[in-house]
């Protein structure tokens, strides 16, 4: 009919595919699969010890390849600035190596200095294991002031075997990060 619109009109019917395949992509649940809770921070002798509390769930895709065989790394990212002028102080990054040993059907946890290697029976225990950490963050001497401590989670796709890495990149189910959270510290002067 002369006047009417039909939907198969070319821009329309792109966005209406376009929102259709969006809606099917995402996952709801995804972004919280990491999430932070707390941290606090202490800082003494050029070193700020951070006490570090999140929650960590693993989809189900990323249990499924723990299992078959990959590793898969927890990275912890750690940032101190200067609360007025942005200015990165400090920076680190820890990384939690997490695998399944299928002949003692044991679950092995490796810390990023590959020094400290402990044995869980289950994975929850392993997560719960990495849900409280105490983070030492070498930052040299620091002037008394307002600092923030800038925190996240990421399970780092950039570890995982080649032939997975596209798929990992593309698909909700392995999207498992954190948001970046920011906390507040004030040094005060030493006496």
């Amino acid at each position: 009919m002369p006047g009417s619109k039909n939907l198969t009109d070319g821009p329309r019917l792109a966005m209406l595919l376009l929102l259709a395949c969006l809606a099917g992509c995402t996952d709801p649940a995804a972004s919280q699969r990491f999430q932070l809770t707390r941290i606090d921070a202490t800082w003494s002798n050029g070193k700020l010890m951070v006490g570090y509390e999140q929650d960590l769930a693993l989809s189900s895709e990323a249990r499924e390849a723990l299992i078959h065989g990959v590793p898969l790394t927890i990275n912890i990212e750690l940032t101190l600035r200067d609360a007025s002028s942005q200015v990165r102080v400090a920076e680190l990054v820890n990384h939690y190596e997490i695998r399944y040993l299928p002949l003692s059907d044991h679950y092995r946890l490796t810390v990023a200095d590959g020094v400290s290697v402990k044995t869980y029976p289950r994975l929850r225990h392993v997560l719960a294991e990495l849900s409280e950490l105490r983070i030492s963050l070498p930052t040299g001497a620091l002037p008394s002031g307002n600092y923030e401590i800038l925190a996240r989670t990421r399970l780092d796709q950039s570890s995982m075997p080649p032939p997975m890495r596209l798929p990992v990149l593309l698909s909700s189910s392995w999207q498992h990060d954190s948001t970046w959270s920011s906390w507040p510290l004030e040094l005060q002067p030493e006496a």
